[in-house]
């Protein structure tokens, strides 16, 4: 309810009202704006595109934007396929992205194919070999989301595989796209710079499976929070960042503040965010992680 002080005279109060009206309808546009962008796949197709930006940067190489742009297409179609065919865990837990697929999934199939297509051709049209790495999400997806044998589980399905699985497919993604386009780098690094991505994309996969923890323990599906609970799997991912602190002596000091912030960045993602979390907020701050970090440093010019 809205508290007006009566003493205040009618231009003064109209003022308020017109104020408070405009601060309410700006932040629900806000909200819708965020819910279609995290339900579309558009900011994860953009997380694509910046993470492996942001692996040209941490080779210390001039980010090709050809390359950037296939993975964000490919990103695109991967996650929205994989939201096509987890319609009945989102069902509960995000409620809002069946609303927007629904009557919606015969033009996202067709929208996700023709991505797929245009990715693997800008791809090959830079570099052949490029499009091996590029292959490694869809045919990712297809593996551990699919019954491979009747009677077997879906690797999704088995405790930690999904989260291993997609960290590796990021890290190898963002770091091998960059890596075969460049004339020469240094393996140490390569490896470096995967292993970050691989935990930091393992650790926010974890985060937003901590975040669905009860729509999937009504769906029976068994993840990390649902076998450890919240606190372990706060405590097992603070420590798995701590992994990453070592990488911080061996990086070069152009890249040093990125690091420095992602991995901050990351701590703070794991003490704050919790299955309480609004679910559109935690997803455009975990999904868009590597969208926010680019700007940011592109802004003061660091990178």
């Amino acid at each position: 309810m809205i508290q007006i002080d009566i003493d205040k005279n009618p231009y003064q109060i109209i003022e308020i009202i017109r104020r408070r009206a405009l601060y309410s309808l700006s932040r629900d546009c806000l909200q819708k704006v965020i819910s279609l962008i995290t339900s579309s796949s558009l900011l994860i197709a953009c997380t694509g595109f910046f993470q492996t930006y942001g692996g040209y940067i941490l080779l210390g190489a001039a980010p090709n934007y050809y390359i950037c742009f296939s993975v964000f297409l490919m990103t695109f179609s991967v996650y929205s396929l994989n939201k096509l065919t987890d319609i009945k865990e989102d069902s509960i837990n995000r409620p809002d992205r069946i609303a927007f697929l629904r009557g919606r999934e015969k033009h996202i199939l067709i929208i996700s194919i023709i991505a797929l297509f245009l990715s693997a051709l800008l791809a090959f049209s830079i570099e052949v070999h490029a499009l091996l790495p590029l292959t490694i999400p869809f045919i990712a997806n297809c593996i551990y989301s699919s019954q491979i044998y009747p009677g077997l589980p879906r690797l999704k399905d088995i405790p930690f595989v999904k989260n291993i699985v997609v960290g590796i497919s990021w890290a190898l993604v963002c770091t091998l796209m960059p890596a075969i386009t460049l004339d020469v780098f240094p393996l140490l690094t390569v490896v470096s710079v995967a292993y970050l991505m691989l935990i930091k994309d393992f650790i926010n996969s974890t985060l937003c499976d901590l975040k669905d923890v009860r729509g999937d323990m009504e769906s029976g599906v068994r993840t990390i929070p649902v076998i450890l609970g919240p606190r372990k799997t706060r405590r097992m991912l603070l420590a798995l960042n701590g992994t990453l602190l070592p990488l911080l002596f061996l990086v070069k000091a152009k890249i040093l503040m990125m690091m420095t912030l992602m991995i901050s960045i990351e701590y703070l993602f794991i003490i704050t965010l919790s299955e309480s979390s609004h679910p559109t907020i935690l997803e455009f701050f975990v999904d868009g992680e590597w969208l926010i970090i680019c700007l940011l440093l592109i802004g003061l010019g660091a990178i």
